[in-house]
């Protein structure tokens, strides 16, 4: 008579089929619901960089353009305007004469800029102040923007004007 014995019960830890799909569900479900707050924070502050260095140099190309003086004017913490030389608000592409910073972007302290503005005049020489011909940028200018611990920096050059972010 042959006697069939069944293999030996080895007991291993780890995690059943089930178990582990759980856990990946669960992982997937919070990583949709996180996910898009992280990145929109860091692409926020990187649109609104990029848009206020666009208008710096709109600004600017406006002023050698028509020869007149323009400015880049922060108007508070989350707006700014682009005025010409006779004090009149630019209506901007948005359709306002103001600009306001998206999703809880703000501007950070200006360094070079005592009177929140960058001036151009005609060569496209950038100016601290409004007056005629004004007091040169002698040194560069940063214009932060941020958003949480995230910041973006905009450089102005003296002399040629020069925007890049940093």
């Amino acid at each position: 008579m042959l006697i069939i014995t069944p293999p030996p019960i080895i007991n291993t830890q780890g995690f059943t089929l089930v178990e582990f799909i759980l856990v990946i569900l669960l992982m997937s479900i919070i990583s949709i619901a996180i996910l898009p707050q992280w990145t929109a924070t860091t692409l926020n502050v990187e649109f609104e960089a990029r848009r206020i260095l666009n208008d710096i140099r709109y600004t600017q190309a406006l002023s050698m353009a028509t020869g007149q003086r323009y400015r880049w004017v922060r108007t508070s913490a989350t707006t700014y305007q682009i005025i010409n030389s006779a004090g009149t608000a630019l209506i901007l592409p948005s359709g306002s004469t103001q600009a306001t910073l998206t999703s809880n972007v703000s501007f950070g302290a200006f360094t070079n800029l005592p009177n929140n503005l960058i001036a151009f005049d005609s060569t496209g020489t950038p100016y601290t102040d409004t007056g005629s011909p004004g007091t040169p940028l002698a040194a560069t200018a940063i214009i932060p923007a941020v958003i949480g611990s995230n910041t973006r920096s905009i450089q102005v050059t003296p002399s040629t004007g020069y925007g890049a972010l940093q």
